[in-house]
């Protein structure tokens, strides 16, 4: 089990005899949940640290209409929405439901915040963890005030463009990745980027995007 644990992002750097004394101090259960159970609803309190230990489980979104809408996979050894755990409304926003066979570390609220308590490391961690969560939940709300999947791929290209400093960007997640992300389906994401190609505006190479026209691009997303 603690082999599992250092491998995840919350414990980096802290060092398995360290973290075997800590975790001895609170309350903690494993748990298994089978392909297709459902591990938190959305508008749960989250009251709990959940990490992964095996397996991968997706959230989706219940619309309105009462429609799931795929929002993300995650994989272990990541922990499911430790942004959530604290605050007024500490509920999940997404229903949680495992993919495959999985198993999980399960840490109440109360253990958590022992374990900031004795270790500062697992602290910076958690914050850290946090706040690159609270960044991926921005850009998403960002991509969705475009109204269109050219203006989501434009304003994504060019970001991608920025950070690698070429003009020929290695896409950072896959077409289906990369849809979810939008909240399009794949085969509407490869059309446009088809269509895109098309026009002119891209060359695709697998995962490898040329920008030809990035004036064009940048046009797009005014």
């Amino acid at each position: 089990m603690y082999s599992t644990l250092i491998d995840n992002p919350l414990f980096r750097g802290i060092a398995p005899e360290t973290l075997s004394s800590a975790l001895a101090e609170v309350n903690f259960r494993m748990r298994s949940y089978r392909k297709g159970e459902i591990l938190a609803r959305q508008g749960d309190v989250c009251n709990r640290l959940v990490i992964l230990a095996k397996g991968s489980v997706r959230g989706e979104m219940i619309d309105y209409s009462g429609r799931l809408v795929k929002v993300e996979d995650i994989a272990a050894p990541r922990a499911l929405a430790p942004l959530f755990l604290f605050g007024d409304e500490n509920r999940y926003p997404v229903e949680v439901t495992a993919n495959e066979p999985t198993e999980t570390i399960e840490i109440p609220k109360s253990g958590v915040l022992e374990l900031f308590r004795r270790n500062e490391r697992f602290l910076e961690n958690y914050m850290n963890l946090s706040a690159n969560y609270a960044r991926t939940l921005s850009d998403k709300l960002f991509f969705m005030s475009f109204k269109t999947i050219r203006q989501k791929l434009a304003s994504y290209l060019l970001r991608l463009h920025r950070q690698q400093g070429q003009p020929r960007v290695r896409l950072d997640r896959s077409q289906q990745a990369l849809s979810d992300y939008f909240g399009v389906s794949r085969p509407s994401l490869a059309r446009e980027l088809a269509r895109m190609q098309e026009d002119g505006l891209i060359a695709v190479d697998r995962k490898l995007v040329t920008i030809l026209r990035a004036d064009a691009l940048t046009q797009l997303i005014r």
